[in-house]
């Protein structure tokens, strides 16, 4: 245990051949945040050992645990101390961790879930202009009233090659945060890692459905809210808080832990009837396909030779592309 009565890690695990040091840290008299490591860092590896654990860990039935918030490389612990101490709590997740000497024999269910997208909609491109007119008129990230151009700019390739970039990989979900309903979703192709600066300072308001991208995570904007993400394009609903369409009858939220998200790129005419169809005629059919995560084969082909090389390349444009944009 720590000794400093002001130091916030509680606990520590050593690092092995195949996950970080484990941190536990004190968030508040009811959290713990268990940590991977000291450095900041997206690894999809981490993310699938973590939802992994967790499962391990609800799976224990601990009186007093009351959820558990799991993200890419950290899982917020929420408990009642009064009926669970932490050091109970915290020896739950060590044995769960112990249990788990690697990752290579981790399946995770994993849906497919395929969003159609309108890129430069008329929505978002409201959200710009309103942002530009009433926040910061000077803003270099909003090239003719949109952000893909800055996005591009960031990244050292064209607008198209940009777009081709969202599209051609999955993003895997590391868990719901942020606002209601949404989902951190993960570039599963390092060729396709976008990564671009947040807006400084944010938007007051964005579009039900509008999609953005902040650092190298993509997220859609489940209800209308602030929002400091770079807009890109427009999807159909993914939250419905009246849970009338079929796709909610059981809760809002579309997402699960560890789905990924494929877009395809429609008219921003279909997404808009899309909007009709499950918000008021309810009739829409989602197109979701059941299926699973072996983290083995995901690493391995992660570090193949080619994959490998395809990333190096994006970074050294990314390094070019950085060099020139204006800084936010």
């Amino acid at each position: 245990m720590s000794k400093d009565k002001y130091d916030v890690i509680l606990d520590t695990m050593p690092e092995t051949e195949s996950r970080l040091e484990i941190l536990f840290r004190q968030a508040g008299d009811g959290f713990i945040q268990v940590e991977y490591g000291r450095e900041q860092r997206a690894m999809l590896q981490d993310s699938f050992r973590m939802l992994a654990v967790n499962d391990i860990i609800l799976g224990k039935g601990l009186q007093g645990l009351i959820e558990t918030v799991p993200g890419i490389r950290t899982n917020m612990l929420h408990f009642d101390p009064s009926v669970l101490a932490a050091d109970k709590l915290i020896g739950a997740v060590k044995e769960a961790e112990d249990s788990m000497p690697t990752v290579d024999d981790v399946v995770l269910p994993s849906r497919l879930i395929h969003l159609p997208l309108a890129f430069e909609d008329s929505e978002t491109k409201k959200a710009v202009a309103k942002y530009l007119k009433e926040v910061r008129p000077d803003a270099p990230n909003c090239a003719d009233g949109y952000n893909l151009e800055y996005m591009a700019m960031c990244n050292g390739v064209t607008v198209d090659e940009c777009k081709k970039m969202l599209l051609g990989t999955d993003w895997f979900n590391s868990g719901g945060g942020f606002w209601p309903g949404g989902a951190f979703l993960w570039p599963t192709d390092p060729r396709c890692a976008v990564v671009v600066p947040k807006y400084n300072p944010p938007r007051t308001w964005t579009p039900e459905g509008a999609a953005g991208i902040g650092g190298p995570c993509v997220f859609t904007y489940t209800t209308p809210t602030g929002g400091g993400y770079q807009l890109f394009g427009r999807t159909i609903p993914v939250f419905q808080f009246a849970c009338k369409h079929p796709m909610f009858k059981d809760g809002p939220f579309l997402y699960r832990n560890a789905d990924r998200v494929r877009f395809h790129e429609v008219s921003e005419k279909e997404v808009v009837e899309i909007y009709g169809h499950v918000h008021d005629k309810t009739d829409y059919v989602y197109e979701i396909e059941e299926g699973e995560i072996k983290a083995k084969e995901y690493i391995e082909w992660f570090n193949s030779d080619e994959v490998q090389q395809g990333a190096a390349q994006l970074k050294a444009k990314q390094a070019e592309g950085t060099k020139k944009a204006p800084r936010l």
